[in-house]
């Protein structure tokens, strides 16, 4: 019993091990898409907690829970591909139920942080080349993922490497380097989104942390010079490359294009990959809230509403006392309604612990409010949450051995559990 508690009060640690090898570039071999290998350890990572809860007597279905179940065998006789929506649906249920689960830890938030400077060990490499040859290639990553996956993680780290050099008293130094190479990246990388979001997020910090502002502000001024005195040396040299993209993302036409779709089946929407439909589009919407308007409709989108609801009304407003998660938030809000890299395992699960970071971090008043209180249950709840718990594990072990996820490397969906080749036998 001792070793279940020991378990029970560091499993958070876990969370630090997902993104060691992200940071490295290792593979765990087995299998050749590291796509489909994080979503495999995702998934294990929330089921294992999952199970830690339950025999903790602390994995509780509510009555929205219920209903939400409910909602899922009515859409398997509705969406098209029903088999691909639930899975997605399942897992967006374990990343709630896990953000319940899951207790703060700043000892975990500190050991990604500094972990993730390991991302940048190639970058001077990298920088260099681009000056000789005037061709950028972001491939100083230790993963050929797409970049925009490591300019959303960017972003949730540079949240945590801005909080810990306003709340620590040592190595300032070294949080404001981690902002500084990170920021620099994003600007490298042309993450528009992301470049925006982090922008917000600084303004407001420097409007309501006066004391700490200054640091701040040279820090991001100190990313923009340096970029632009690199983009300056290669547009004098004999390439007329440009790093920031001059095109259009043709955003708009994905939001109109995924909300004309929405229109065809508005109560429980039209399912995934349906905007293939539309020529040169995306399978997605890239942006959270219509994504999710678009593919379950308006039931799932009420869901979304009463999370956000829920979660806005245990917060304080007062932006002078609480700036910090209020910036935050508003950072996040704008990548997740321009970006859409969230369907990536690595992003969600640091999605995920940035909510644990904001909303159940003892430093702010509101943790209370989001912390799961300990309740006494019944024996039919305990059985029932097993119940509930044995059936999305056995869904998902159908979805890993009844998939060609492992073996296809042919395009036929995009990235969405799987990466692509994904198919049903």
């Amino acid at each position: 019993m001792l070793n279940f508690f020991q378990i029970n009060k560091n499993k958070e640690l876990l969370i630090a091990l997902y993104f060691l090898p992200f940071f490295l570039g290792w593979s765990v071999g087995f299998n050749t898409s590291f796509y489909n290998e994080f979503r495999v350890m995702q998934v294990i990572l929330l089921l294992f907690f999952g199970l830690v809860s339950w025999v903790d007597r602390s994995f509780i279905i509510t009555k929205i829970e219920l209903i939400f179940f409910t909602y899922l065998v009515i859409g398997f006789f509705v969406w098209d591909q029903p088999s691909f929506v639930i899975t997605e649906m399942l897992l967006v249920y374990l990343i709630y139920k896990n953000f319940r689960i899951l207790n703060y830890n700043n000892s975990v938030t500190k050991i990604v942080l500094l972990s993730s400077f390991l991302l940048f060990m190639l970058l001077p490499l990298s920088l260099w080349e681009y000056i000789n040859t005037g061709i950028y290639d972001a491939n100083w990553y230790p993963f050929p993922w797409n970049i925009r996956v490591y300019d959303s993680c960017i972003l949730v780290l540079s949240i945590f490497g801005t909080w810990f050099y306003i709340s620590e008293k040592q190595h300032k130094n070294l949080y404001l380097l981690f902002l500084f190479l990170a920021f620099l990246a994003v600007l490298l990388d042309a993450g528009r989104s992301a470049t925006l979001a982090y922008t917000v997020f600084i303004i407001i910090i420097a409007l309501y942390c006066k004391p700490l502002k200054l640091p701040l502000i040279l820090t991001y001024i100190s990313s923009w010079l340096v970029y632009l005195l690199i983009t300056y040396i290669v547009s004098s040299g004999s390439s007329s490359m440009a790093i920031a993209r001059e095109s259009s993302s043709g955003r708009i036409d994905l939001w109109v294009n995924g909300l004309s779709c929405w229109l065809q089946k508005p109560i429980f929407g039209c399912g995934f990959y349906q905007l293939e439909q539309f020529p040169h589009l995306s399978a997605h919407p890239h942006n959270l809230f219509i994504q999710i308007l678009t593919e379950v409709g308006l039931v799932g989108f009420i869901f979304l509403s009463f999370i956000v609801f829920k979660i806005a009304r245990h917060i304080s407003w007062n932006i002078k006392q609480n700036y910090f998660v209020i910036a935050a938030l508003f950072a996040i809000s704008i990548d997740i309604s321009l970006s859409g890299i969230y369907v990536y395992p690595i992003t969600q699960m640091a999605l995920l612990w940035l909510f644990v970071f904001l909303l159940k971090n003892s430093a702010f008043n509101h943790a209370q409010d989001f912390t799961q209180k300990r309740v006494v249950i019944s024996y039919y709840q305990y059985i029932l949450a097993l119940a509930v718990y044995v059936m999305i594990a056995a869904w998902f072990v159908y979805i890993i051995i009844q998939s060609f996820g492992f073996a296809a490397n042919m395009p036929i969906t995009p990235p969405r559990f799987w990466g692509y080749g994904y198919l049903l036998f």
